[in-house]
């Protein structure tokens, strides 16, 4: 992908064994959301630490792999590869290159879309999730497959205008 903003890291070479990627992608994580802190408008991101399959954190898991109906959570590599632009792109939400807004969603909750829509990928956060007002939750991120498209815009075009 050419012309990347020049907050964005590289995405990442995935090529090898599963356990090895695996290895590779958890570094960028403790790195970037374990080891150091990452703030969102002065609010700290925190994401989910319950490990329910093996030794690694379900928010970890939320940011490589994708829902399947049948098999559960499994790898999704377009998704994995631009785990080093989650911390970056929330870092920099406000750049002009990232379509950033609040949305309200049926449950209630407040959620923070950051679309680099011309890089086909999204990170959601969520608004005091009953853990005070100065932590926001880091959801989810991924690769924004063409039929998403539509659903993200929809959201856009509904956004809590403040």
């Amino acid at each position: 992908m050419n012309n990347l903003p020049s907050f964005l890291p590289e995405m990442l070479n995935l090529d090898g064994g599963w356990e090895s990627v695996l290895e590779k992608l958890y570094t960028v994580f403790k790195k970037d959301f374990i080891d150091n802190n990452v703030f969102y408008n002065n609010s700290k991101i925190i994401y989910d630490k319950r490990k329910i399959e093996g030794d690694k954190e379900e928010g970890f898991w939320h940011l490589i792999t994708k829902e399947d109906e049948k098999l559960g959570r499994i790898p999704d590599y377009d998704r994995a590869k631009r785990l080093p632009w989650a911390k970056p792109t929330i870092e920099n939400h406000s750049d002009p290159v990232i379509k950033s807004w609040d949305y309200l969603e049926g449950s209630g909750k407040i959620r923070i879309y950051l679309w680099l829509e011309n890089y086909d990928y999204v990170i959601i956060l969520q608004k005091n999730a009953g853990r005070g007002k100065h932590l926001i939750v880091l959801i989810t991120a991924f690769y924004v497959e063409e039929y998403k498209k539509k659903d993200l815009q929809k959201r856009y075009e509904k956004r809590i205008v403040s």
